[in-house]
């Protein structure tokens, strides 16, 4: 009996695109986060207490309209902060660690993809996990506020709720950047939590220091940047002891300067250094 040689068969069906495979990557690790009860109790107990306060501080009460101090009050408090970095935390701590650990990493490298197309996927999961608390809440809150108002400003209302859902788009994204590098720097998942609640916690602490002798060190700590900035889009102003120019280095920089480090570190780890 002989044998019948298999032979090469080529494969007559449609690879899917770049986009289909970025969204597959975020929406598994949106879906893995949203199964972690760490992460589930964290977002439970913050949205409840959120909502709760915010029907008995905004809703209930007789209103007029959706005021724009309302939001930078709810988004500007030491609750809403300290739980958006706890869940920041947990969501970005293994978003690349993991794939260090497991060594997955090469696997996503192993087909046609890039660093930015790897980062995008990475950024697209954690903003949608992160989006549960720091963006849908405050909007929701908004909407419901505006929609018991009693009087007939709903122009100005409408304006509020945009500045409500470009606070809260770049409230979620903030954390992002800094959260990805430190996971990327290790392969434990738990250092990298720990990393970045700390980081961030070490530079408040060191702002409230320094500040008593100069009160632009404030812009070192990252709640004090969102604070000024929820004031500054709601118009509000930047407050006079604090250097408008520096403020807008200190606040882009949180952004970029991570963001930077993190594309050379996955490239360089991409091509093998």
């Amino acid at each position: 009996m002989g044998i019948d040689p298999i032979g090469y068969k080529p494969w007559n069906g449609e690879r899917t695109s770049k986009l289909d495979r970025m969204f597959i990557i975020s929406k598994t690790f949106y879906i893995q986060k949203l199964k972690s009860w760490w992460v589930r109790g964290f977002l439970i107990l913050g949205l409840f207490f959120l909502f709760l306060i915010s029907i008995f501080a905004f809703i209930l009460l007789p209103h007029d309209m959706l005021d724009a101090g309302v939001i930078p009050l709810l988004m500007g408090n030491v609750f809403f902060f300290i739980m958006s970095i706890l869940l920041a935390s947990l969501i970005c701590s293994d978003s690349i660690a993991e794939d260090f650990r497991s060594n997955s990493f090469v696997l996503y490298f192993s087909r046609a993809m890039k660093t930015e197309s790897y980062l995008a996927s990475k950024f697209g999961g954690t903003f949608m996990a992160l989006a549960m608390f720091c963006f849908l809440p405050p909007v929701i809150i908004a909407i419901l506020i505006v929609g018991t108002q009693s009087g007939p400003a709903y122009g100005a209302s409408l304006g509020a709720l945009g500045y409500t859902i470009i606070a809260g788009f770049v409230t979620t994204f903030f954390f992002l950047p800094l959260g990805l590098l430190i996971s990327s720097m290790t392969t434990r998942k738990s250092y990298a939590a720990v990393g970045m609640f700390m980081s961030i916690f070490s530079l408040s602490l060191i702002g409230a220091i320094f500040s008593d002798f100069d009160s632009n060190w404030i812009l070192i700590d990252t709640s004090s940047l969102l604070i000024i900035f929820y004031d500054w889009l709601f118009g509000f102003g930047i407050p006079n002891n604090i250097d408008a120019g520096l403020f807008s280095v200190m606040f882009s920089g949180f952004i970029i300067i991570p963001l930077a480090l993190l594309y050379l570190r996955i490239h360089m780890k991409a091509v093998g250094k």
